[in-house]
């Protein structure tokens, strides 16, 4: 085998023009038929200036939901046959040409971060890497942007008893940051520019990441085997966490997450994105493509990008680099938090990152694909305002329009709005249920599958009362950032912690209260179109409850662990409690960081 000759690791993406054609066909086939149905809703007689209001938002939303639909049947089909959604080829590569492996930096951002959860996140991957016996091209570094010299303190003592308990094999270093100039992107580049000249790769973790020691193994090779690849993106898994609201996400992310990242990478072939972390990138791609100047203005919509890794991905396509997700590699995982609060804070985070990209789009220097990504990411949360109001107009013309349509469509049985509810149904939920099967029918008969189905079914459940909740916030969000307020930087909170009832009943008493005035409203104007709404108002009305029975242990009989973690495929180890009267010698004998080796990453411009 040549150094990147044709081995079954290289990628490449036959018929990428095609695929892209089809899925233009799919997606606009099927939104042409609802489309269709929405005017027969509408009526035959000439639309008035409010009706194409409706329709312009009804085209935005269900656009996006036939797309994410044949995304996801796509994967589930390229999965079940076990080709690889980039090649088309066979989904695993040959062991046999395996590349050789290559210098490689394992970095960990952390700031502010629970330090008991960062060293049992780093000794999960490093055990598991030392039992591949394939440490010696590894470096780890946990990078700190932490703000309290206390905490500094906490995370240096902990890296020391982490060299003395995990032994001298491993090589592990801290950095700690004086200021979080740039937030993230600002400590990975300031890491890169300093000792990136030392690797040829880096593997970003999150503080919360973990890895197998195959999975490590198997990013280093993809990209040996593939010069033409910048990064190497992984399907992180959430795992680790034991409320209701931990074992849903993790359980809903382990059947339907690999599947939508296959159909992904089978349209977007080597301009996918990247979720900046539990992925590799070649440095010195990275060094010369991926400096992130700031946005002109102020935040929310100026300042530092948030959500940097789409544009750091958009960067590398402008540079000609391919990035790739790899949904068949197995053994990549990340932590979540565990109550809608702390949840929720993160969301906002990334809504605010994701309209940010709406600045960018229109700017040259793009390539078409990643246009595409910037617009897909920001309407994930601006359609939350679209179909809020897409429901406002339906309440309003039932209580107030003399001539209601969707009374008068809503008729007997349904009328002409049944066939459209169905044809939504169908691409909400077949995914779902087809995920499910397929998730079933690999357990073997007994106990766990009975309880996997069971949990999957509970899991749908508190999507349908989530979904308009997750409607109702998102618009606040958007709103609350257009009109300039941006949603900060904390650290996140990743750790179990119960909402308290009377927290819950604060926090979401009045979008319950909004959800009963509107339900009120509409038995007393327009009774026959309340069981049409009830799926809407199911879950605002519930939001407490929600927020406090999803913060709460989930009994494992009913909600068990993913299938993922019932194999034993996630790393783990006992808690971690480094012995600081070790750390002394054994730490103290290795350097804190490597020596530096200067390179500056220059900032690119934001239209090329």
């Amino acid at each position: 085998m040549t150094e990147h000759g044709h081995t079954s690791w290289r990628l490449h993406e036959p018929g990428l023009a095609m695929r892209r054609l089809l899925m233009v066909l799919l997606v606009s086939l099927t939104a042409a038929v609802g489309i269709s149905g929405m005017l027969t809703v509408l009526g035959p007689d000439g639309l008035s200036a409010i009706e194409w209001v409706v329709l312009s938002l009804f085209f935005i939303t269900f656009t996006t939901t036939c797309l994410w639909f044949w995304t996801a049947i796509i994967g589930i089909v390229l999965r079940s046959a076990q080709l690889h959604p980039v090649t088309l080829g066979p989904e695993h590569p040959d062991a046999e040409d395996a590349p050789g492996l290559a210098p490689t930096a394992i970095v960990m951002p952390a700031f502010n971060e629970d330090m008991e959860a960062v060293a049992h996140c780093i000794t999960a991957t490093w055990r598991s890497l030392e039992a591949t016996g394939e440490t010696e091209p590894f470096d780890f570094f946990l990078l700190s942007d932490s703000s309290d010299p206390e905490r500094q303190a906490t995370e240096a003592r902990t890296v020391s008893g982490l060299r003395a308990r995990l032994g001298t094999g491993i090589r592990l270093y801290y950095r700690a940051r004086s200021a979080n100039h740039g937030r993230k992107p600002g400590n990975i580049r300031d890491f890169c520019e300093r000792w990136g000249g030392h690797y040829r790769y880096m593997i970003v973790l999150d503080a919360d990441s973990r890895m197998t020691g195959t999975s490590l193994l198997t990013l280093v090779r993809r990209m040996e085997a593939n010069p033409q690849a910048g990064i190497l993106q992984t399907v992180p898994l959430p795992v680790g966490q034991r409320t209701v609201l931990g074992r849903l996400q993790q359980l809903a992310a382990s059947l339907h997450a690999r599947n939508l990242a296959a159909g992904l990478a089978f349209w977007q072939g080597n301009s996918t994105n990247y979720w900046g972390h539990n992925a590799i990138v070649r440095l010195s791609d990275f060094l010369d493509c991926c400096g992130l100047p700031p946005l002109p203005g102020q935040a929310p919509l100026g300042g530092d990008i948030m959500s940097h890794d789409y544009v750091e991905a958009a960067l590398m396509r402008r540079h000609d680099r391919g990035v790739y997700v790899l949904s068949e590699i197995e053994g990549s995982y990340e932590g979540m938090p565990g109550n809608l609060v702390d949840d929720l804070k993160r969301e906002r985070r990334w809504c605010q990152g994701n309209l940010q990209h709406l600045r960018l789009l229109f700017r040259p220097g793009w390539r078409l694909i990643s246009r595409l990504n910037f617009l897909v990411g920001a309407l994930a949360y601006v359609n939350a305002p679209l179909w809020l109001a897409l429901v406002g107009l339906g309440v309003g013309d039932a209580i107030i329009g003399t001539e209601s349509v969707w009374l008068a469509a809503a008729g007997v049985q349904g009328g002409a709005v049944l066939p459209l509810v169905g044809l939504t149904v169908a691409l909400l939920f077949l995914p779902k249920l087809l995920s499910i099967a397929l998730a079933a029918y690999r357990e073997p008969r007994g106990a766990y599958r009975r309880h996997l189905l069971v949990a999957s079914g509970v899991e749908m459940v508190f999507a349908l009362l989530r979904a308009p909740v997750m409607m109702v916030l998102y618009a606040l969000y958007v709103v609350r950032i257009i009109s300039g307020r941006p949603a900060g930087w904390s650290p996140q909170l990743r750790t179990q912690r119960t909402i308290p009832p009377h927290l819950a009943i604060q926090l979401g008493l009045p979008m319950a209260c909004s959800a009963l005035l509107t339900a009120a409203l509409i038995i007393t104007a327009a009774p026959a179109f309340l069981p049409w709404l009830i799926p809407v108002l199911l879950g605002p009305l519930l939001y407490p409850g929600l927020l406090y029975w999803t913060s709460l242990n989930a009994p494992a009989s009913w909600l068990p662990s993913t299938p993922e973690e019932h194999a034993g495929g996630v790393p783990m180890n006992r808690r971690i409690h480094p012995d600081q009267r070790r750390a002394g010698t054994e730490a103290s004998s290795k350097p804190v960081v490597p020596a530096e080796c200067f390179q500056p990453m220059p900032l690119q411009p934001l239209s090329g």
